[in-house]
């Protein structure tokens, strides 16, 4: 996104707020994915976006969404789009979690700019339960292995793989998933044993082993762009 909004003279009509530092920020406007987008103080757009619709918003102050039923299959886009809703909808086995945030279902849906967005909570309650989650697994394990990637990366300051992930052990993955699904006790699934989520948590983990060596190498490559200082 810096390097889109760079390469088109955009920089200079946002300000950004680094949410490592401000994360309670964040938290309180409803992000629970980065990047994300606010006008006059309220986030409009997080999670799935394209690149041209970050210009338009930048430069325009608005994206184009022309339904609820847009929004809608936006929405389904984000959710496997930020690792913190990923990560909880996946040991959930149940998307309708989110329905408890009316700002994240609008802004990472794109609710905001449809004309007759202010139903879109209704139109959500209605159609999102865990019937959906089977559509969702596929794409929220392949977000769950590389976050996982990426925070072993920044851990062990080397691109992970299979041997490593192995050493480290299903044990090991299954407490990191469990915890960083949280905040704090906020969400800490231990009632949800009964619900499958064991079984979830090992599938997961088959996953990660079947794909860490790419997603390890993408996470390098990933990291090593990142211009040095682009936040200060």
């Amino acid at each position: 996104m810096y390097t889109i909004l760079k390469a088109e003279g955009l920089l200079g009509r946002i300000n950004f707020l680094n949410v490592e530092k401000a994360p309670f920020h964040a938290l309180e406007k409803g992000v629970f994915g980065v990047p994300a987008f606010s006008i006059d103080g309220r986030v409009v757009l997080q999670g799935y976006f394209e690149d041209d619709e970050v210009k338009s918003l930048v430069a325009e102050g608005r994206i184009y969404v022309e339904s609820l039923e847009e929004a809608y299959a936006r929405l389904l886009k984000s959710i496997y789009h930020s690792f913190t809703v990923a990560s909880a909808v996946y040991l959930a086995g149940d998307p309708s979690i989110i329905l408890g945030s009316e700002a994240y279902l609008m802004s990472a849906s794109g609710a905001y700019f449809v004309p007759e967005g202010g139903s879109f909570p209704k139109y959500v309650a209605e159609r999102l339960g865990p019937s959906v989650f089977p559509e969702l697994e596929r794409d929220l394990l392949r977000n769950i292995a590389g976050n996982f990637a990426r925070d072993l990366y920044w851990l062990f300051g080397e691109a992970p793989s299979r041997t490593m992930v192995e050493g480290l052990g299903e044990g090991f993955f299954s407490a990191w998933l469990f915890s960083r699904a949280s905040i704090g006790r906020v969400f800490v699934p231990q009632s949800l044993a009964g619900q499958g989520v064991r079984e979830r948590v090992s599938r997961a983990w088959s996953y990660v082993l079947g794909v860490v060596d790419k997603a390890g190498q993408r996470v390098v490559d990933e990291q090593r762009g990142i211009p040095a200082g682009w936040l200060g």
